[in-house]
């Protein structure tokens, strides 16, 4: 099993939340297993592997320092989080299976 295929479905995320999984420290934690394919499983795997690269702290430091950028910027929730760059990158391979056995370290961050 790779890093971050383990999915825990737990209570303490409120099923009113707007998303289906997130990724903790290497491991994927939902309100209900049901929802987490492995399109959801992939996106969040590349979470995973922005987080080892990252060393865990800084990825999440980085994360919610653009997330608030982008808050500012666009004034939106939403849109705050999907101009995030590891966001994007998650969301633009998400359906490509074999995306996280190729992915370049820090591809967020390269140019395109």
């Amino acid at each position: 099993m790779a890093i971050g295929t383990k999915v825990i479905q737990t209570r303490l995320i409120p099923r009113k939340w707007k998303f289906t999984a997130i990724t903790l420290f290497g491991l994927v934690f939902t309100a209900d297993r049901r929802y987490v394919d492995r399109y959801v499983r992939n996106h969040e795997l590349i979470h995973c592997q922005q987080q080892l690269e990252w060393l865990y702290v800084p990825f999440y430091l980085l994360y919610l320092g653009e997330w608030l950028w982008h808050l500012i910027r666009l004034r939106d929730c939403g849109k705050a989080y999907r101009a995030i760059s590891f966001e994007r990158e998650a969301y633009a391979h998400e359906q490509d299976l074999d995306y996280p056995g190729s992915r370049k370290h820090y591809a967020n961050y390269r140019k395109k």
